[in-house]
């Protein structure tokens, strides 16, 4: 038996690839990456000389790309111990901190090697005037060899840095392209940049949040936005209540925070930036969908910086959360409010019934529309008589100048509004419009079908929704195919055995019975639910923070962040110290850029139809005779739900020859390891929302309680859109036993959907973040 050393191999070729494509997703990286270099360089030197005249000038080139600013400069060590190392970055300074610098990963010189064979780094140092010139070829790089040149030269006395890449014949860049990429992360730099002789920064962030016509501003100086948030804030109202609100000076938790924050409501897309120069685009939970720019200090990028770190994502879910509860606050005030759905769907959410006065509500004779504040002013003299139905003669009937009628909103969240208002701030009488259950049937005279159908929804219910319900059929009035009311501390559930959808369900059970069971999980879910929604135990407080704790587990590595156990720059950083060795910095290396990636080839879709054939034929006889207002709502509704079957296809389309789901042709599944995670999730009842620009779509599932939300972020090597879009979409996701699909709007369901072939490679990122509720915030570990 013999015993023998052997080496520890390593292809250099591959280390550099895994660590340049895998971190960088785009190919682009090393012009974003060397860009923040040479403005990190120039803000130390600013902020040693506020007079020197920063500059930063690209030069593309099909072949090649330059570039150069007049920063900082590295010495001939510094380049050694700091360029050339990866995980060590000469900005780990107090110095650089102050100065503002965006990276501080040290390892952004790798980005250079996803595309470019050669470079060649020439800098001079305003510190010493010491001038060197470094040069790599990758085809000679080597991690145990010396294999980068570095040479001293004559100064020039022209401090600074240029970097030259010479891009590989299979990598050529597109000119055009390239310019619009990196226009995007310097637009809001101060400092002269140019690409090609031509200026692409300096730009405002009004140009890219504008401010609607105002009817109504606010400034105030180090105001008060909520507990945690304190700011110089102007806000703009417009006539129909659009939103635009911006915060600079502010302080987050008594502490000052560097950046401006611009935000517009109905925007759902924010941009990220750090110091003016750009991170992320992102989306978080919000009332009024705001959106806009953040450019805050305190936000930290992903090594590969096409994301935001999770704590990052949280201080912004935060501070939106409280600027949220702020401009519901301003907003009361306004008679603008009547106009802003969203600002009736935050008093709802919020129970503050008590700022609904300047909301109007229909009041007859004449037509007139009151503002609920005046309702009450009325209220103190006679009761005002309300009416909640849809029977013109019945208000005809009642109505006078000298008692008149108060007709409720027939949709939600205004009808909310203004009957929680007259109950609880008013002296109302109610005309009677309530319906009604009678002719209740008693069990012994249930058909089987219809005997069937009531164990069956009680069972549903019970086991999907944690609710254990009376479910009995009889008749009911105003033609409501379902009534539920709470007596005795039990939930009932009467359902109409005449109602049209209810009799072709009874017919399934009598023709179809195989497919019966998957109609009554649709029934339950598009029919009943709505009507049992605040009786689920989760939609309370305490349910949903019980639920919570439930499904909140350690989150994936997505990227790399300083943070995050074995990340790069920790790995190298142990290699500098002496801590491991080379071999070990390069096998833990591996380890820490192996991502949650999801790969998509056309082998891997199916069809609707086929894995699930009933669902969409259910639907269309579920919102048969719905209001187009009716069948595309908004609102938590739980997931379709079809658990025995499997299927393992990433990708479910309907054709364009076939109806559509809900407004939807293309269902992604989620990776294997979310679906592990937070698959408890997508059982609740959920909102969704959906914003997409460039590479990447984010995918928002708020909690029905709206306490907690799930964020799914996906990142693609190719351009998912060229336009940023989005907004709330309707609920549609599919759980099948063991796969869960999400809809993809159909403006970039395209662009999921692989043609013969081709494989789409998508690098995927998920966590809960926990929606403020306007008393405190934690993060979803509990922690505040």
């Amino acid at each position: 038996m013999t015993k023998e050393l052997i080496p520890f191999q390593v292809e250099t070729s591959k280390v550099l690839d895994l660590l340049a494509k895998h971190i960088y997703q785009s190919p682009l990286a090393l012009l974003r990456e060397n860009a923040q270099n040479a403005y990190d360089a120039v803000l130390i030197r600013t902020s040693r000389d506020p007079g020197c005249p920063a500059r930063i000038d690209i030069v593309l080139a099909p072949e090649r790309i330059r570039v150069e600013d007049n920063g900082v400069g590295m010495t001939p060590a510094e380049v050694r111990d700091n360029y050339w190392r990866a995980g060590h970055s000469g900005k780990n300074t107090e110095e650089a901190r102050a100065a503002g610098v965006v990276g501080t990963f040290g390892i952004g010189a790798m980005a250079n090697f996803g595309i470019a064979g050669e470079l060649i780094v020439e800098t001079e140092s305003a510190a010493t005037g010491e001038r060197c010139r470094s040069h790599a070829v990758l085809g000679n790089l080597s991690l145990n060899e010396d294999c980068v040149e570095l040479e001293t030269l004559d100064t020039r006395q022209k401090p600074g840095t240029s970097v030259t890449a010479m891009i590989l014949p299979e990598h050529r860049i597109h000119v055009e392209q390239a310019t619009q990429y990196i226009a995007e992360f310097v637009r809001l730099l101060t400092i002269p940049v140019t690409v090609n002789g031509t200026g692409v920064s300096g730009g405002r962030v009004a140009s890219l949040v504008p401010a609607p016509p105002a009817s109504w501003t606010l400034k105030r100086h180090g105001c008060q936005l909520g507990k945690r948030l304190t700011a110089d804030i102007t806000l703009v109202i417009s006539s129909n209540a659009e939103i635009w609100i911006d915060l600079t000076d502010i302080v987050w938790s008594g502490k000052a925070i560097c950046g401006r924050v611009t935000l517009r409501s109905g925007t759902a897309t924010l941009r990220t930036f750090r110091s003016g120069f750009g991170l992320a685009t992102v989306g978080v939970g919000s009332t009024y969908q705001f959106g806009g720019v953040a450019d805050v200090r305190i936000l930290q990028p992903t090594a590969g910086r096409e994301a935001l770190t999770t704590d990052s994502m949280q201080f912004l879910q935060s501070l939106i959360s409280e600027v949220d509860i702020f401009v519901s606050r301003q907003l009361a005030n306004r008679p603008e409010c009547d106009s802003s759905t969203p600002f009736m769907s935050w008093i709802v959410t919020s129970s503050r019934y008590d700022l609904a006065g300047n909301l109007r509500a229909m009041v007859q004779p004449g037509d007139k529309r009151v503002a609920l504040h005046d309702i009450k002013k009325l209220s103190e003299e006679n009761p005002v008589l309300v009416y909640s139905g849809g029977d013109q003669s019945i208000v005809k009937q009642h109505a006078s100048e000298d008692r008149p009628v108060v007709v409720l909103a027939r949709t939600n969240p205004r009808q909310s509004c203004e009957r929680e208002y007259l109950n609880q701030f008013c002296t109302t009488e109610n005309l009677s419009n309530s319906p009604m259950a009678s002719d209740v049937k008693a069990p012994k005279d249930y058909s089987d079908a219809e005997a069937a159908f009531v164990y069956r929804v009680r069972a549903i219910l019970d086991a999907d929704y944690f609710l254990k319900a009376d479910v009995v059929l009889g008749t009911i009035s105003h033609g409501l195919p379902v009534l539920t009311k709470k007596e005795n501390g039990r939930v009932r559930v009467t359902v109409d055995p005449s109602g049209q959808t209810m009799c072709l369900v009874l017919a399934v059970y009598d023709n179809e019975f195989s497919a019966f069971g998957s109609m009554l999980k649709d029934f339950v879910r598009n029919i009943i639910f709505p009507s049992i929604a605040p009786y689920v135990p989760s939609s309370s407080r305490q349910g949903a923070e019980t639920f919570l704790r439930t499904i909140t587990k350690p989150r994936e590595v997505f990227e790399y962040e300083d943070t995050d156990l074995g990340d790069l720059p920790q790995v190298w950083s142990d290699y500098r110290d002496g801590r491991i060795s080379m071999e070990q910095a390069v096998e833990r290396s591996m380890v820490a850029v192996r991502t949650n990636v999801q790969v998509v080839d056309s082998g891997a879709t199916a069809r609707v139809g086929e894995v699930v054939p009933d669902v969409v034929q259910n639907d269309e006889i579920f919102r048969t005779g719905a209001t187009t207002e009716e069948s595309v709502s908004l609102d938590a509704v739980p997931a379709i739900s079809r658990t025995e079957i499997s299927c393992d296809a990433k990708i479910l389309t309907i054709g364009s020859a076939d109806a559509v789901l809900q407004g939807y042709r293309c269902f992604l599944a989620i990776t294997e390891q979310a679906r592990e995670e937070r698959a408890e999730f997508f059982f609740q009842p959920h909102k969704t929302s959906v914003v997409w620009g460039g590479q990447r779509v984010l995918f928002v599932f708020l909690h029905h309680s709206e306490r907690f939300g799930l964020y799914y972020d996906l990142q693609t090597h190719g351009t998912l859109a060229t336009e940023g879009g989005g907004g709330p979409y309707p609920t549609c996701s599919i759980v099948l036993k063991d796969n869960i699909y999400v809809p993809v709007p159909q403006p970039i369901a395209s662009r999921f959907v692989p043609i013969a072939g081709e494989r789409k490679r998508f690098y995927v990122r998920h966590d809960i973040l926990r929606v403020s509720d306007g008393d405190e915030w934690r993060g979803a570990d509990g922690r505040r």
